[in-house]
């Protein structure tokens, strides 16, 4: 994985991506980045950033599973990946 950081929106601490997490809210389906020794939330439905970065499978597994669930809204991860990406500067990393 490379060197890119990123702020946890829970802390505002600026930790290197691997060591966050991606987390949804079932309730609002709404997503943040949060450091995995950040605080928890009741609801928190979360998956480690490094887990995601094991292999391609690893990714569409999960994305097919987020898929299954009933509150899942894939714009809305849409636009949680666009807003993340512009405000932790992750550009033209393909």
């Amino acid at each position: 994985m490379s060197n890119a950081q990123a702020k946890c929106e829970r802390t505002g601490k600026v930790i290197p991506l691997s060591e966050g997490a991606y987390v949804a809210s079932p309730g609002t389906g709404e997503w943040a980045f949060v450091a995995t020794d950040a605080p928890e939330q009741p609801s928190d439905y979360s998956v480690a950033v490094a887990s995601l970065s094991k292999s391609p499978e690893a990714l569409v597994d999960w994305i097919a599973h987020l898929n299954e669930k009933s509150w899942f809204d894939p714009k809305k991860l849409a636009d949680f990946f666009t807003r993340f990406r512009k405000q932790n500067k992750l550009f033209h990393a393909l």
